[in-house]
């Protein structure tokens, strides 16, 4: 084999694998444009359930701003108590475990 065989046939393989290199990123691309696509579908979805969760959050701060605060902070303490007895009673029960 003299060396313009050897020239060719390297050009050959390489004019081959530039080809499958070029097959392989278009494949990608089109991958990639088609989870792009899904993907904008599902933050369409996303953003509509968005709009309907802004909506009932809108609904519940006109309701809770309409409670009285002394409600609010009652609630809160009688939140607080129950707990207190709560940790206080697993706590009792972790030391009688031991």
């Amino acid at each position: 084999m003299n060396l313009n065989s050897v020239i060719i046939v390297s050009l050959i393989l390489i004019s081959v694998s530039a080809v499958v290199v070029a097959v392989y990123l278009v494949m990608a691309l089109f991958q990639i444009s088609k989870a792009s696509k899904e993907l904008e579908l599902a933050l369409r979805k996303v953003n509509a359930e968005l709009d309907l969760v802004n909506k009932v959050s809108d609904k519940v701060v006109s309701v809770t701003g309409k409670i009285s605060s002394p409600v609010i902070s009652a609630a809160s303490i009688v939140f607080y108590v129950f707990s207190l007895m709560k940790s206080k009673k697993r706590r009792r029960e972790e030391q009688d475990v031991r």
